[in-house]
């Protein structure tokens, strides 16, 4: 059999990787790409993360713009190539540019996870799952009757490994691959045309036998091609016979619970998105700052916001289930022991117990709020430097300093002088100490002790008033005192000082046309900002960043962003392990950049401003356009509650799930809207 693939050019490709087993995968790669630059070789760009929620980090599928995928970590790659008669490649997924592709989130009835369709000038092509360890490509060729479809088999993929065995089998009514003993390729109708090719160059398997052929990982490849039918639809079922236990973690389905009516459904795309990212994104009931293989670690302060994240937007099982180890562990992440943890874990602590109204939980969780709250009184009155032992790995890095356990060093004016990211951003450490100290007293409360509570609010204002006088200070400058002061802390009293400062640092970092300059390397402090304007009430700079984030995304229409340049804080496990992301630009997904992006949409629709006494705003983010046709809102997680709002013909009906709160309308709402508010 002979298709459009030239045999020769793959097998010298192919063995070129023939080379010591102790050279990391991604050298052998690179090598690769540097002897033979004209050959098909992974994007290695804008990747996400296909998962049951939970599953382990070796049980990941990788997905790379026009369709090209990995089903689990250190596999194998399955990549599309388009030619014609003549052996000319015409397109291949791993090359077709990102402006020639689209690609969507498909939320298809009853699947544990979104698919995602990709779709192409040559071709439609949507994977999805099947449950833990099994995947399905449905793919739709658009070619002509001249041009040939060819599905790739080969090590070299998103997250491809080394090929060590291969076993065709080809039979009537039954035609199946296996791949290294453990995956199983099979397809939903028979195909004439194939090339099963072990290592040797020569040996085709096309007999009907299922016995595999092996060979050792450092020498040649084989790879498997396979024709598929020209107007035809074809499906691809991967199936993992190794896979490990199913994820344990409950929930009813990956899609935010929420009611959306309005005219943008980039918005709710981009919302969804989110949901889905931080979902698939889990492992087992812990999160991961950012992709899970660059991170194989739970760090408190991304995982903090990614779990208020889930909780407002409906996913309370799963951030029930994941703040266990937040209550439980007062100190872990890739750097150590970080002064901004008891305050964050505390947050985090009261957001998922408050939208849980479960008396059972607030009991779980006392003994770990009398803790955290301890170990905030302590540091705010050190007068040495506090050293507290850590929880789980470190950065390989950084596994040598010295400072692992130092939390903070002597208070200083009423501040904790705590470690975060290597240095001192005071002011951010103390905001989230604040907030801490508020949501135990909020706690604490509830459980009918009114004295602690009343202990930890008076520590909570001089900590506000402490931090306010410090405000003004220039050795307290730093970028994250505007990721912080009003959301999520409220920790600032002086508005106009606060904006005037947020507005000189908006223009170091904007454009004349306020659009944002240069591409940022933390995009979860850039969202943060945004987040600031919206709750000062102007939110025609929180949209001019949320629309340069969605026009600028690291895998176009699945709405994700980056950390960094480069592999930031990596444990090796890409280099070591993986043909594929031979050259990263940053990491992505990035995960408190999608919690970020997703508590910034929700609160755009509602939130509770705690600058002064607490008032429930509505629609802070709605552009004006929105408010011409009726709306509808259900399902937004606040402190206090769920929200759900309806907006029709200048009436505003607001619906408050077990709170009552003042109501006030975003800034783009009529005047002389009429508003009636309720409670559930």
């Amino acid at each position: 059999m002979r298709f459009f693939i030239n045999t020769v050019w793959l097998f010298i490709a192919l063995n070129s990787f023939s080379q010591n087993s102790d050279s990391s995968q991604r050298r052998l790669l690179q090598e690769a790409i540097t002897a033979h630059p004209n050959n098909p070789w992974p994007r290695g760009e804008g990747h996400i993360v296909l998962a049951i929620p939970g599953a382990t980090e070796d049980f990941k599928a990788y997905l790379e713009p026009g369709g090209s995928f990995s089903p689990a970590f250190a596999s194998f790659g399955v990549s599309i190539w388009i030619g014609d008669t003549t052996g000319k490649r015409l397109a291949i997924s791993d090359s077709i540019p990102l402006n020639e592709l689209s690609q969507k989130f498909v939320w298809k009835a009853g699947g544990t996870i979104p698919a995602v369709r990709t779709e192409t000038k040559f071709y439609t092509a949507t994977w999805s799952s099947g449950g833990h360890g099994k995947w399905k490509l449905e793919f739709e060729p658009k070619t002509e009757e001249e041009q040939r479809v060819v599905l790739m088999i080969r090590s070299v993929g998103p997250a491809g490994g080394p090929i060590t065995s291969l076993g065709w089998e080809n039979k009537p009514l039954r035609q199946r691959l296996a791949i290294n003993d453990r995956w199983v390729v099979t397809f939903n109708r028979m195909l004439s045309q194939f090339d099963v090719a072990a290592p040797d160059g020569a040996a085709h398997l096309t007999a009907t036998g299922f016995r595999p052929v092996n060979w050792q990982p450092e020498e040649e490849w084989g790879y498997a091609g396979f024709n598929l039918p020209n107007g035809k639809s074809t499906e691809i079922t991967i199936t993992d016979f190794e896979a490990d236990a199913a994820p344990q973690l409950k929930f009813s389905r990956v899609a935010a619970p929420l009611k959306f009516k309005i005219p943008d459904p980039t918005f709710i795309d981009a919302l969804q998105a989110q949901v889905a990212h931080l979902m698939m994104g889990l492992v087992g009931n812990e999160t991961r700052p950012g992709e899970p293989n660059n991170y194989p670690l739970n760090w408190l302060r991304d995982g903090a916001y990614v779990i208020v994240a889930l909780a407002r937007a409906g996913q309370l099982e799963i951030a029930q289930q994941l703040i266990q180890p937040f209550a439980e562990h007062d100190f872990f992440g890739g750097f150590g022991a970080e002064a901004d943890a008891p305050g964050l874990a505390l947050w985090a602590m009261e957001e998922v117990a408050g939208l849980s109204n479960d008396r059972k939980l607030d009991n779980y969780l006392w003994p770990h709020v009398l803790r955290k709250t301890a170990l905030i009184s302590e540091m705010l009155a050190a007068t040495n430097s506090v050293r507290k032992s850590y929880h789980g790995p470190i950065v390989p890095s950084h596994q040598r300093r010295g400072d692992l356990d130092l939390v903070c060093d002597a208070a200083k004016e009423g501040l904790v002088q705590g470690k975060m990211d290597w240095h001192r951003p005071v002011l951010y450490v103390n905001a989230v100490a604040y907030r801490g100290l508020l949501n135990a007293a909020i706690l604490a409360e509830r459980l009918g002790h009114a004295d602690t509570a009343q202990e930890w609010r008076g520590k909570a204002v001089a900590l506000r008033n402490a931090w306010n006088r410090a405000f003004v200070a220039d050795k307290y400058a730093n970028e994250r005192n505007y990721i912080c002061a009003l959301y999520p802390s409220f920790v600032a009293s002086d508005l106009p000082m606060f904006e005037q400062r947020l507005e000189k640092f908006w223009n170091s970092t904007h454009d004349e046309t306020g659009t944002l300059a240069g591409t940022p390397l933390w995009t979860y402090f850039n969202l943060a900002q945004a987040h600031q304007w919206l709750v000062l009430g102007q939110p025609q700079k929180t949209w001019s960043d949320v629309r340069w984030f969605w026009e600028h995304q690291a895998s176009p229409g699945l709405y994700t962003w980056w950390e960094g340049k480069g592999e930031e804080n990596n444990f090796g496990r890409w280099e070591k392990m993986i043909r594929g992301w031979s050259q990263p630009r940053h990491v992505t997904p990035h995960y408190w950049t999608a919690a970020e992006m997703l508590l910034l949409q929700l609160e755009m629709l509602a939130f509770v401003d705690e600058t002064r006494e607490p008032l429930l705003v509505v629609g802070a983010g709605v552009p004006a356009t929105w408010l011409e046709k009726p709306l509808e809102v259900a399902g937004i997680g606040t402190r206090f509650g769920k929200v759900d709002w309806e907006y029709r013909a200048g009436r505003l009906t607001v619906v408050q799930h077990g709170f009552r709160l003042p109501v006030k309308l975003g800034p783009e709402f009529p005047a002389d809207t009429v508003i009636r508010i309720r409670k559930s």
